[in-house]
């Protein structure tokens, strides 16, 4: 059992966010992720959200494809997917962009699940027994 000061200390290491290192075997590049904070994947669900009202009905609609380019471009350390020589490539405006014309669909979301697993989705919590 943690003492008090050991649980306070836990708390204030906190703020470092868990990074893996993946590689896509097409390319055989490492990409190196970081967990993002809930605020992070609060606000990039709430960009690629699309609201629709219907007679007074208001339904949302996530899109996934934009949904797993943001998560993977917001939590990529490495490489840059912003790079001006891949941007000229790939003729895009942005490392979003670049991610969209490079990766296949099953690339996009086997890269977002990681995203999403290194920031704490999919994480089971233990029971604490007294």
């Amino acid at each position: 059992m943690l003492t008090d000061e050991q649980i306070l200390q836990k708390l204030l290491e906190a703020d470092q966010l868990p990074e893996k290192t993946v590689t896509i075997a097409r390319f055989g590049i490492p990409i190196l992720l970081r967990g993002l904070t809930g605020k992070q994947v609060f606000t990039l669900r709430e960009r690629c959200t699309e609201r629709a009202d219907r007679r007074g009905v208001q339904t949302d609609r996530l899109d996934e494809e934009q949904f797993n380019v943001a998560l993977i471009f917001a939590a990529t350390v490495s490489p840059n997917w912003g790079d001006p020589r891949l941007l000229a490539k790939y003729q895009a405006s942005s490392g979003e962009e670049v991610i969209k014309r490079i990766l296949l669909a099953g690339e996009l979301s086997a890269l977002g699940d990681e995203v999403l697993d290194l920031s704490g989705f999919n994480t089971t919590l233990d029971e604490v027994k007294n």
